[in-house]
């Protein structure tokens, strides 16, 4: 997982944030920080998410059980999976 990344997308989502520039008109204020702070949401929402999936699983141990959650089974991951 790549923090590097995830703090640059950060940071330009703050930046973008912050160089949104005033409206021109005063009485529309009120909505234009609606607007920034949705952006900045969906933006550190975007950035997290990608961290997140951007993570290699490996080393995953299931055990199978019936309905009565009686072992009738295993089962061991080789391989570097991703999550989706």
């Amino acid at each position: 997982m790549d923090i590097t990344s995830l703090q640059a997308a950060i940071r330009a989502a703050f930046k973008k944030a912050k160089d949104t520039p005033p409206p021109q008109d005063p009485n529309a204020a009120d909505q234009v920080q609606e607007q920034i702070l949705t952006q900045l949401a969906q933006d550190l929402a975007a950035s997290i998410n990608a961290f997140v999936l951007s993570a290699m699983v490996t080393g995953v141990k299931v055990a199978v059980v019936d309905t009565a959650n009686n072992p009738i089974g295993t089962g061991t991951q080789t391989g570097t999976g991703s999550l989706q």
